[in-house]
């Protein structure tokens, strides 16, 4: 039992802006729910053209392109990851019986 700890719930507050545009709220809920390890192509197609798109929410178009590069960060550094975990089993070997040193990109990182 925890004392004096109290949550508040109020229903009319959101951290998702307002997105009226159908077509750029269609975009922000699938970048929200696809799997950032790999954007589909027709993602990253649906994102830039809402991105380009003549709108006056200038605030809910930037909070898109917040969403999009962050997915496009994370979507780059995964694949880095990849890399480096890969690069270490080649340099290990499967049971270590074969080391050798990193490759010098990894190692400079």
């Amino acid at each position: 039992m925890a004392i004096g700890s109290t949550r508040f719930f109020s229903e009319d507050v959101t951290h998702f802006p307002d997105i009226k545009d159908p077509e750029i709220l269609f975009v922000f809920k699938d970048l929200m729910a696809a799997s950032w390890d790999e954007l589909p192509d027709t993602l990253i197609s649906d994102a830039n053209k809402a991105l380009s798109k003549n709108t006056d929410d200038k605030a809910v178009q930037e909070a898109v392109a917040n969403v999009f590069c962050a997915a496009e960060a994370v979507e780059e550094f995964s694949g880095m990851l990849v890399s480096l975990r890969m690069a270490i089993d080649d340099s290990t070997g499967l049971c270590g019986e074969d080391v050798k040193p990193l490759p010098e990109e990894f190692v400079n990182a």
